[in-house]
């Protein structure tokens, strides 16, 4: 699947009014003790922005109630829009073991629109996971957990959901990405559309490898690739993909086919429209066979012999 929304662009901006003042995001190396980012949208629903603020609330679900009332009050910047529309409410919060926060809202939260969606739970995930002590967030909807498109429970979600590194300000951007995991089986590959919300400056080249490598947690979906193995280096040139795993992408492939790894890789990279073959090598050496079985001497090109129900993907979001 090749489409992408707008990017997501998170400026740092001052604020005085409702919450105490704060210097400018991009001037500060952290924020004081007590102060928080609100994140908020721009009128078009495209782009996150954030306010400084200052909490006296103490607990966590205190201050993410707290936390969350300010990010429905209008801001002083008119071009700024609350994340939560108005009608959604949050109608309570409950701290759970592990880090874990959970944040429940009425029926109107289904109501949203999917862009608008996303925009709004990436804003209260990386408003709350500013709480010490808060490392993931789920969602609820009438006590029942949010559902993506395809009725599948969206797990918990932590900052790094949203970014590919925490505390980074880049642009952001959502992605829909097709990639090739595999059954329970091991022998077929299944067609998997993942959301994911990255960094504008992320070749989608290396989002894929990377995607791969983190793996899927769906049910009826499984890894192609060891989760310790490395991508060394994800280049691209006339329409080649070169792609130079570390030793671990041989020593420790999982109990899957021999062809179920190659082809995981070569056909979620050739989904996109500028690479039509992928070089495989291992610790820069691509004159050997994986596994003893597939010669990765020279490029491949993509083969769906291995896809089982072609047509019909599997749809999940990116929770890592």
């Amino acid at each position: 699947m090749r489409r992408c929304l707008a990017c997501l662009l998170i400026v740092l901006l001052t604020v005085c009014g409702v919450c105490a003042c704060g210097d400018t995001a991009e001037n500060q190396e952290k924020l004081e003790d007590g102060e928080y980012y609100l994140y908020y949208t721009n009128q078009a629903c495209t782009k996150l922005q954030t306010e400084v603020c200052t909490a006296d609330a103490q607990g966590v679900t205190e201050l993410a109630d707290f936390l969350l009332g300010k990010m429905q009050e209008v801001s002083q910047n008119m071009e700024y829009v609350p994340a939560i529309p108005e009608d959604v409410k949050v109608t309570r919060t409950e701290e759970g073991s592990d880090g874990q926060l959970f944040v429940y809202f009425n029926a109107a939260y289904n109501n949203m629109k999917p862009e608008r969606e996303i925009m709004c739970r990436a804003a209260v995930v990386k408003t709350l996971t500013q709480i010490e002590g808060v490392e993931f967030v789920g969602f609820y909807i009438n006590d029942q957990p949010l559902m993506d498109a395809s009725r599948n429970t969206i797990n918990l979600m932590s900052s790094s959901s949203f970014v590919d590194s925490a505390g980074d300000t880049k642009d952001l951007q959502q992605q829909f990405l097709t990639l090739y995991f595999t059954d329970e089986s091991g022998s077929s590959l299944i067609e998997t559309e993942k959301t994911v919300v990255c960094s504008t400056g992320i070749a989608m080249e290396q989002l894929v490898v990377d995607q791969l490598l983190a793996g899927v947690d769906a049910d009826g979906v499984y890894d192609t690739l060891p989760r310790n193995a490395k991508a060394l280096s994800v280049t691209v040139k006339n329409g080649i993909c070169y792609v130079n795993f570390d030793s671990a992408f041989a020593d420790d492939a999982l109990n899957v086919s021999e062809y179920i790894p190659i082809y995981s890789v070569v056909n979620s990279l050739t989904e996109l429209p500028n690479i039509s073959r992928v070089q495989i090598s291992i610790n820069g050496v691509s004159n050997i066979k994986f596994r003893d079985s597939i010669s990765l001497e020279q490029p491949l090109e993509r083969n769906m012999d291995y896809v089982k129900n072609q047509g019909n993907a599997e749809s999940i979001e990116e929770t890592e």
